[in-house]
């Protein structure tokens, strides 16, 4: 336990040291914010911490932040615009698990976002582990984005045909089904994303807006792990996932695991009308009913 303790302090050191040196960097204002900064004091406490049984009651969340990077120009090549980089580190990074990084932008259409996050995975892969390397990450960013916005669609759909062939189709692929539970879904704009990026990223379920909010999307796990990365970086008063589902298939019966058909808003009331009207239990229920997920209504409600 001891030797476990000492990589966990070995890696959580050298992210409170990245940040600070971030923080340095990015230093005007709005240039980065940290989602929550109680982890840095959090963090702080376990290095000084002497016992591993306090491992739990101090890491009970990730450092996570955004970055904002300028690119030069636009798909026209003319305008001088922003992205944001969402970055997520987990509690092993750098040592034995690797950075999540996932690029907003709406100057890329929904293949060249997938084609740079499989791009950005493999530069990731490549870094040296003993260290910390998002820095690394976002340079090789801002080196290439301006390349990517203007390139060709079909050209990134060479590609992604050129991958899609690498991939078998007999091939073994992980399957998620992710249950997600709010303490409210109100905000439009969160609703408009919530669907928007479901859709992008070839994802099937429901989002129940109103309070609770619920939402359930299942997709090839990469997907799902991307949309949950999206979503809870919006400000929640409460967001968690209450099941995740996993499975595997082969790649051409993928859809074959699918409980759902596309992605839907479902308020779950008689007055469709009325977006503010209370949800009807019943009616959620024999939705729940109809998809195979009646056993929900426990994990979600208590409700047997």
């Amino acid at each position: 336990m001891c030797e476990q303790l000492d990589v966990y302090k070995d890696c959580i050191s050298k992210q409170l040291e990245e940040i600070d040196m971030l923080s340095s960097i990015y230093c005007s204002p709005g240039e980065m914010h940290i989602f929550d900064p109680g982890v840095i004091t959090d963090f702080n406490e376990f290095l000084q911490s002497p016992s591993n049984e306090n491992i739990p009651k101090y890491l009970k969340a990730h450092m996570d932040f955004n970055i904002v990077l300028q690119c030069s120009c636009d798909a026209m090549g003319k305008s001088q615009s922003k992205l944001e980089v969402r970055v997520e580190l987990p509690h092993l990074y750098p040592l034995l698990e690797n950075a999540i990084v996932i690029v907003h932008t709406p100057l890329l259409s929904k293949n060249k976002e997938l084609f740079l996050k499989k791009e950005l995975e493999n530069f990731i892969e490549t870094m040296d582990k003993s260290e910390t390397y998002i820095y690394q990450v976002l340079s090789w960013i801002q080196d290439h984005i301006d390349e990517l916005i203007q390139m060709n669609a079909n050209e990134i759909e060479d590609t992604t045909k050129t991958t899609a062939v690498v991939g078998n189709k007999n091939d073994l692929v992980d399957f998620e089904r992710l249950w997600i539970y709010s303490h409210h879904i109100k905000s439009k704009t969160k609703r408009q994303e919530i669907v928007k990026q479901s859709r992008n990223l070839d994802l099937s379920g429901f989002s129940r807006p109103g309070k609770p909010g619920i939402i359930c999307v299942e997709g090839l796990k990469d997907h799902t792990q991307t949309f949950w990365q999206i979503i809870k970086g919006m400000r929640w008063q409460k967001i968690t996932i209450c099941k995740v589902e996993s499975m595997r298939n082969h790649r051409e019966k993928l859809d074959l695991l699918r409980r759902f058909e596309g992605f839907k808003e479902q308020l779950f009331c008689e007055d469709v009308e009325n977006e503010n009207a209370v949800m009807n239990m019943g009616l959620f229920i024999k939705y729940l009913e109809a998809h195979k997920s009646d056993y929900m209504k426990k994990e979600l409600f208590g409700i047997k």
